[in-house]
């Protein structure tokens, strides 16, 4: 039997990987692999929350820049007019045709309705404009009733002087909000289900139905589409927990903005009512719920 001449004989090398070993070389077993596997994925598990969050924290704070940039257009707008734009539209009569509150701000931040300063990221409804038939459909609302559905004065978008001609629509003076630190100007809206019906014949469009913003924002409106009678309201209450897991985005009319769970928002207390009306009294009794 030849001797080994060396380390750099072959002879002499061991049969288990580094050299150092005397036996067989051993590969993972089946335990093993699958202790592998669990520790994986519990890490895995650990991490996607993590990932999950940070990423809506940055969809979020998107959006709270875009309400910011569209809070300083509305506010040079006030600043010129001493007025809040009007809404244009009554839900117990139509559209009025003096444009949507986002028309008024396009000479101030530069852009219309389906630019992307208009599209919050966690928003996933449609992005539509307005016409004479239809309200826009978009990320953000407009708090343009107050606690009341219909047009009135307690909002900011503007009311009725003579409630059977529509031309006689007056604008939300500056001077009428009491407490501007505390009232809802704009925010992520209320959805709506938009069936394809709907699509096609005030919009023009053919496709499936979305839960889609309809440029407003206040308790009753949300109250109307999340009543279990109302349709599709278990799908809004659903789109609307997807869209910064069931938060707000709210701008007041001194600029701060907030983050305001669903609950906290359309809080019925009194203090939570007056947020949204010019005058900051709850009138709780024009809620529709």
């Amino acid at each position: 039997m030849r001797k080994c001449l060396g380390s750099s004989d072959r002879r002499c090398a061991s049969p288990v990987l580094g050299g150092k070993g005397t036996g067989p070389s051993r590969g993972f077993t089946l335990i093993e692999l699958l202790v592998v596997i669990a520790i994986i994925a519990i890490l895995a598990a650990l991490l996607l929350p993590a990932l999950s969050g940070a990423k809506e924290s940055g969809r979020t704070a998107r959006c709270k820049a875009n309400l910011h940039q569209l809070d300083l257009g509305l506010q040079m707008y006030v600043q010129d007019t001493h007025a809040y734009p009007v809404f244009s539209f009554d839900q117990n009569g139509g559209i009025i045709n003096l444009g949507f509150w986002s028309t008024h701000l396009i000479p101030y931040v530069r852009y219309d309705w389906t630019n992307d300063l208009y599209l919050c990221p966690s928003y996933r409804g449609l992005t539509l404009a307005g016409n004479s038939k239809a309200v826009p459909l978009g990320s953000y609302g407009y708090n343009a009733n107050g606690v009341q559905f219909g047009l009135s004065t307690l909002g900011l978008g503007g009311y009725l002087t003579d409630p059977a001609n529509t031309n006689s629509i007056k604008a939300i003076a500056d001077s009428t909000v009491a407490v501007p630190a505390d009232m809802v100007e704009l925010g992520d809206a209320n959805l709506m289900w938009v069936v394809p019906m709907v699509l096609h014949a005030y919009y023009g469009i053919t496709g499936p139905a979305t839960y889609d913003g309809y440029a407003r924002l206040d308790i009753s409106s949300r109250d109307t589409t999340e009543n279990p009678g109302f349709a599709g309201s278990a799908g809004i209450l659903q789109a609307h927990q997807r869209r910064h897991r069931g938060n707000f985005n709210v701008v007041f009319c001194d600029g701060h903005i907030e983050q305001a769970s669903d609950a906290k928002l359309f809080q019925k207390t009194s203090p939570g009512l007056a947020r949204w009306n010019n005058d900051h009294q709850p009138h709780a009794d024009l809620l529709t719920h």
